[in-house]
């Protein structure tokens, strides 16, 4: 993990060079703070590895009906580049295998590291893009599992993961991120099998420390 938030880190840095050369200037300003998000997934599909289930099995749901809850804290300079630490957690209760039922229900615990940074702006709308990387935490066949399947070991599995998103964000009084909605995707894998997409809408409430 500590390597992905390096990468992330040195990116982050890129841009701010880039952007710096660019409009020579202009005083970089670089603010911290948090934001609260809201997960809508429109699709998430989960593989677990061989070494938990043979043959392989998955679960998955379509339009989850509980949103997402997450927190993350964020640094940059607002108008080139920002770099962000997120953790959350997204519940579905409807998620089984359609081929060999064992159960209902997903829980997942996504961490990730993001830089996230505008592609064109006008007024107070701009539309942002992001990157990032981390670690997703998934646990599937949760309840109403079969008799033959309630004994079975069924422990937590990981999945390594890249994501990317799109986003519309509104801003306001010196360069302050107030909301914003995003469509991102979500891909992982991991050994013997391990498997995880996600890809959905997310709504979130931006902070500034100190503003």
């Amino acid at each position: 993990m500590k390597y992905i938030l390096l990468c992330l880190f040195i990116l982050g840095l890129s841009f701010g060079k880039i952007h710096a050369q660019e409009t020579p200037k202009t005083k970089t300003k670089i603010y911290a703070g948090y934001a609260l998000f809201l997960n809508y997934n429109l699709y998430s599909w989960y593989q677990k590895p061989s070494t938990i289930e043979r043959p392989l099995s998955s679960s998955g749901q379509v339009f989850n009906v509980l949103p997402g809850l997450g927190l993350n804290f964020w640094v940059g300079d607002v108008d080139h580049w920002i770099i962000s630490v997120e953790g959350g957690i997204e519940y579905l209760p409807f998620a089984l295998d359609t081929d060999i039922y064992k159960g209902m229900g997903a829980l997942s615990i996504p961490i990730l590291a993001k830089v996230q940074f505008p592609v064109a702006k006008q007024k107070s709308l701009w539309l942002m893009l992001h990157i990032g990387a981390g670690a997703q935490f998934l646990h599937t066949d949760i309840y109403a599992r079969p008799d033959a399947y309630q004994n079975a070991s069924n422990p937590f599995f990981t999945s390594i993961v890249g994501e990317v998103g799109v986003h519309i964000s509104t801003v306001g009084y010196k360069r302050q991120h107030i909301r914003e909605v995003e469509l991102f995707f979500r891909v992982g894998g991991g050994p013997f099998g391990t498997a995880s997409f996600n890809t959905g809408l997310r709504l979130t409430f931006w902070n500034r420390f100190g503003a």
